[in-house]
């Protein structure tokens, strides 16, 4: 419950985040739908575990090839 999950580029500038939706996918476009450079992205995921109550952050990077 709770979903957040978030990309930034090299500059640290928040480029995309989903609220509540497993579903949703970062596909390469930032919130105006404009393709992103390849590179190295950061991401962070961050919920709260249904049967603990537990709150989760979770960090990465990911490479955006074109």
């Amino acid at each position: 419950t709770q979903l957040n999950f978030r990309v930034y580029n090299r500059l640290g500038r928040l480029i995309y985040e989903s609220f509540g939706a497993i579903g949703d996918k970062w596909n390469g476009n930032n919130y105006q739908k404009v393709k992103q450079p390849a590179g190295t992205y950061v991401w962070t995921l961050d919920y709260t575990d249904k049967d603990t109550g537990k709150k989760i952050f979770l960090k990465g990077t990911t490479v955006l090839i074109r």
